[in-house]
Formats: structure tokens, sequence, C-alpha cells
């Protein structure tokens, strides 16, 4: 049965009933799964970071007890815990809709939640629902923070641990050859270290992760950050904290881009805690302007969230 259907106004983003077709490692701890299903001609292809939404059957129900139709957050969170289908968060890899293909790289830490339990035993023939962007809406459908309009303007900041892996991948193979700046990955282990294409301008540092997650890594964008004129000027714009607190990881993004053009765009994702660390070293320690930055929870370390 279909449920990638549009209204004559086409939504943003609909729901597309899928199923795995390959199973692939990419590394020790990242697997990639390749969706299929006859409505993902109808996937919108846009790239960078572009959330998506996998929903999962729960332990004793099924996706024939997810809600569709416009109200069915509201309806799904009414729903009974139990019976409650889980939908988590991630980043489209890539899309091929001549052959109605999406790949999703998801992290595996084995049965620490259902969504990583699902990353570490999926087969082929496994069903899932994607909600994702329609093709069709003629607006930006949203869920994307990285700024397009800065990547080949200004220097740019990427960093992420191994959750943001997949997000950093698409935004390298997006930026225009001319682009310059660094990105900066931290992983648990050597093997986790992937070979990712980038354009000459922009230095591809691997930081293993030591006793204090994300240590390492505020050394490295500490050390590129003395070494470029990047800060310390007075931009306008500003952006707002979306989420903070027990329930949800730290999440700010720009929301003022002002009239000015920032001296770098800073693109931050990963464990929360380590998110907000790098937002003091930016924001407190070299006043960059928040007129081009985006800090993003993924997770939140103890918590079930993947």
């Amino acid at each position: 049965m279909s449920v990638a259907v549009a209204p004559a106004a086409v939504r943003p983003f609909a729901m597309f009933r899928v199923q795995v077709s390959r199973v692939t490692r990419i590394s020790p701890h990242l697997v990639r799964l390749t969706f299929t299903g006859p409505d993902l001609h109808d996937l919108a292809d846009i790239g960078y970071d572009q959330r998506i939404k996998l929903v999962l059957a729960s332990a004793t129900g099924t996706l024939a007890d997810m809600p569709t139709g416009d109200d069915w957050f509201g309806l799904w969170r009414l729903m009974d815990a139990d019976r409650r289908p889980v939908i988590r968060t991630y980043t489209v890899r890539a899309v091929r809709s001549e052959v109605a293909e999406v790949d999703v790289d998801m992290v595996d830490h084995g049965d620490t939640g259902p969504a990583s339990a699902f990353a570490g035993t999926a087969r082929p023939g496994d069903e899932v629902i994607l909600y994702g962007p329609h093709a069709a809406y003629p607006g930006e459908p949203g869920g994307m923070e990285f700024r397009t309009d800065l990547a080949g303007v200004t220097d740019q900041l990427i960093v992420g641990d191994e959750s943001a892996v997949p997000a950093v991948a698409s935004i390298l193979e997006r930026l225009p050859e001319h682009a310059r700046g660094l990105a900066c990955l931290e992983v648990g282990a050597a093997e986790d270290v992937l070979d990712l294409r980038t354009p000459p301008g922009v230095t591809l540092t691997w930081c293993i992760r030591g006793p204090e997650r994300g240590e390492r890594q505020r050394d490295a964008v500490r050390a590129w950050l003395d070494d470029h004129a990047v800060a310390g000027a007075s931009h306008s714009g500003a952006s707002t904290v979306v989420a903070d607190g027990e329930d949800s990881a730290y999440w700010e993004v720009t929301t003022d881009r002002g009239a000015d053009l920032p001296p770098l765009s800073a693109w931050i994702a990963g464990e929360s805690s380590v998110v907000r660390a790098m937002r003091r070293l930016l924001v407190g320690e070299y006043d960059v302007p928040r007129s081009a930055v985006a800090f993003m929870g993924y997770w939140r370390e103890g918590h079930r969230e993947c």
C-alpha cells in the first residue's frame, strides 16, 4: 500500500513506505542501509545536511499503527507507548530517484536503542517508513541548516562526531571546488576514519577520541581559528536557541542572517555537551558572530536517542 500520497497542494514532506534492499558496512560502527520503494521517485534530492525521519515498528506493534495525514504527529504522541512506532532522525546520504533508491548511513552501537539495534540487524526486505521532502513541493521544505548561500564565499568550519559523519560527507561532496575551510571529525577508533571527498581548499582532520569526548577536536579547531582572521569583528544578524533542556539536546541556529558577510560559516553537530562546549569556544572565546552558526545536538549521552 502506498503512503507517499500528496494532495493537490503538495506538502513539503511525505511518508514513503520503503524496504531495505542492501546493507553495506562502511566502518566498524557505520552501516549504510539502501532503501527502495515505488514512491521514492518522488523523494527530493536536496543534499547537504537534509534531515529525514525513519519510522520503525515498536517491539509489540507494526508499521500499520503509524498515523498518516496532516495531524500524524499529534496522533502519534497520543498512542500507547508500547504500540507507538519508533521515530528517529537521520541525514540522507544519497538519493537516486531514477531507480527509486535512497542511502541512509546509521551508527551501530549495538543494542543500545531501537535504531542502533536496527542498524546492526537490518536485512533486505525489512520494512520502514521514511518521512522526507517531496520533490513536487515548490518551496524549501526545511530540515536543512547548512548555509548553502555561504558555501563558496566565506570560510567553512564543519565539525561533528560519528553521528554527524553522514551529514558532513554529504556537505563536503556538495561544496564548490573553490570552497575553503576546515572539516574536523571525531570518532572512537582509527578503523572508523573514512576517505571522504573534499575540495582542495578544505582541510579534513580526523581526531581519535581521547579520555574526554571532544577535547582533541576542540584543540584542532582552536589551532585553526588561531591561524585564520575569521572572528572578532561586529556583524549584524542573530541566532536562536531552539532546544535546550532535560528532554532535548542543545540546538541553536541562525534566524537573522543580517546584511554583513560573516567571516566564517560554522556548522557544528554531535553529542549535545560537546556542541555546547564548541559554542563556548567559538562564540565566547573567539567572538564568532551568530549570523552564520548552526550548533546542533544530534544526541545526548546517557539518553536512548539512537
